[in-house]
């Protein structure tokens, strides 16, 4: 069974979690200020979850959605985990020896249709659509997770948008830096809970990401490199994990970043450092693929047969003196 649900506000509800079916909001009632306890206290019996919803139906379009999930929590993203962009970035296939880890903070969620700021003197804003692993059980040792044991540690599925500065990130070696900044997350709309007998839909969804209504994204999360199981398998051998923390599990080609190659690159690594990144971040602006203010980035994660679709993302890209 799949369950899709949000967190929602509307003017007669301050915030409510709902099940989610055909354009409607049925209100849970569950008392869950934070998503951790949300998933501990509904996702071990999916039928039951479905009973706690009320009757009631809300018009999605008449209620405020916001992010599935809640600050604060840990954001932890791997990088180049699906083969077209592994190879996009030059980088050849066998040369791909570990899983790579980094993290966002919690400050950088946002709700899933709210504008993305460009930070004042950001020049290389970059998108990133990715699934998001949602943990609903505590782990503090190191396990063995297989794909059949998937739900016991995730409790949900999201689509998030790993945006980034490419200038701070890059050139500033600030992976966190670059990557944290407010809006710099936007998570949902939606969360799909499954049981066990669904594990296997989370390896062929499709994911795709356009700008200003031309596809700039698409793959199928068959295509990761190192499967959710494996990834928290590894996270479990250096790092706690705690109900609500979700997990970007990478992005597929198409990102507005591009890599130069042959005779340019060779000589651009015979100049320094501060001139090598100059000219990185000149020859960067020239693609016009960075997103400006004004553009409208559109995010979609679903499954082929429909049984999983995680909504629709639609952010505005503002400059900060706009947005404050």
């Amino acid at each position: 069974m799949i369950v899709h649900v949000g967190r929602f506000r509307s003017s007669k509800r301050r915030e409510f979690w709902g099940v989610v079916e055909d354009g409607f909001a049925r209100p849970l009632d569950v008392k869950c200020s934070t998503t951790g306890d949300f998933l501990s206290s509904v996702s071990e019996d999916l039928k039951q979850l479905k009973d706690l919803a009320s009757e009631e139906k809300i018009v999605l379009s008449e209620i405020e959605v916001l992010s599935p999930i809640t600050k604060p929590c840990r954001v932890i993203c791997q990088g180049k985990n699906y083969l077209d962009h592994l190879l996009d970035t030059g980088t050849r296939q066998k040369d791909k020896k570990y899983n790579m880890f980094f993290n966002k903070s919690s400050a950088s969620i946002s709700d899933p249709c709210s504008p993305i700021v460009r930070p004042l003197g950001v020049r290389l804003l970059d998108y990133e659509v990715e699934l998001g692993l949602v943990i609903r059980a505590q782990i503090s040792r190191s396990i063995d997770v297989d794909s059949s044991q998937l739900t016991t540690y995730v409790g949900g599925i999201v689509m998030a948008n790993d945006v980034s500065a490419r200038d701070v990130q890059l050139p500033q070696s600030q992976f966190f830096k670059g990557k944290s900044y407010r809006t710099f997350c936007p998570i949902g709309p939606f969360m799909a809970i499954f049981d066990e007998e669904e594990t296997e839909c989370v390896a062929n969804l499709n994911v795709e990401l356009s700008v200003n209504g031309s596809v700039r994204q698409s793959a199928s999360t068959s295509s990761m490199i190192y499967s959710p199981a494996e990834t928290i398998s590894e996270l479990s051998r250096f790092s706690d994990l705690y109900p609500g923390d979700v997990i970007l599990t990478g992005t597929p080609k198409g990102t507005a970043l591009s890599t130069k190659k042959g005779f340019r690159s060779w000589f651009i690594g015979q100049l320094s450092e501060s001139k090598r990144w100059e000219i990185f971040v000149r020859d960067q602006q020239k693609s016009g693929r960075y997103l400006n203010p004004g553009d409208v980035v559109e995010s979609r994660i679903f499954s082929s047969d429909g049984r999983i679709s995680l909504g629709l993302q639609r952010n505005v890209v503002v400059d900060e003196e706009e947005a404050y």
